[in-house]
């Protein structure tokens, strides 16, 4: 025989309770119990330079506003409970509305969300100019052509990691200086030049400062094509 369930609260009767203490239908639980708990003001950083965002300690290539705000608000979310978000502005506040459903209980909870500007450390060292390698392209072969090969290609390494960037690249007398973020970069333009070429290459080093105590240095490629 099915006993008869009412809820201790509003005296509504029902086939489930919930809680551990104080039981109560899925109308009142949310009244006296959090499904989830979302602060009073979500901050959110986005770099001014390339639009990610930043969560954690990392940059993530979120560019649109729900796709920032769903990132952000998963750090609150439990497991088992379904999340929809709402949001609008009020005069100069960005509001969000946290929908929150468990089986049949639901909830919703107001938040502000307030978005900050910053550069990324990526972003911060391109401005700055920073580079680990230098590429010095010489030769008697159409420089002209390498070098907006070796751009093209820096761009599509970009694309797929922007720890790997062209800082800058300078023309002079003697040909072209390619100035770039990191050493697996520099692999990379490398071994295509290789594929497409048969260039001279000879390495060199030279001291960037130091850091932590110890000798910090660049690395000098001399790229010769004939």
């Amino acid at each position: 025989m099915n006993l008869t369930k009412f809820c201790p609260r509003c005296g509504k009767e029902t086939e489930k309770l919930y809680g551990e203490r104080k039981k109560l239908c899925a109308d009142c639980y949310p009244d006296k119990n959090d499904l989830l708990e979302i602060p009073d003001v979500v901050e959110i950083t986005i770099c001014s330079v390339c639009g990610r965002m930043e969560q954690s300690g990392k940059w993530l290539e979120e560019y649109s506003v729900i796709d920032q705000l769903s990132a952000k608000f998963s750090e609150y979310n439990e497991e088992g409970i379904e999340m929809q978000l709402q949001y609008w502005e009020e005069d100069e506040d960005f509001l969000v509305r946290v929908h929150a459903t468990k089986g049949e209980i639901k909830a919703s909870y107001d938040t502000e969300v307030r978005f900050s500007k910053t550069q990324c450390k990526n972003c911060s060292k391109f401005a700055s100019g920073f580079f680990k390698v230098k590429i010095q392209l010489r030769g008697d072969g159409d420089l002209e052509k390498v070098s907006n090969e070796i751009m093209d290609h820096a761009a599509e390494i970009t694309n797929d990691d922007r720890n790997k960037f062209l800082s800058n690249v300078e023309k002079n007398h003697s040909g072209y200086d390619i100035f770039l973020s990191t050493e697996p970069m520099a692999k990379q333009i490398l071994s295509r030049l290789r594929k497409h070429y048969d260039p001279d290459i000879k390495r060199s080093y030279e001291l960037m400062g130091e850091e932590n105590g110890e000798e910090v240095y660049r690395n000098v490629v001399s790229v010769r094509i004939e």
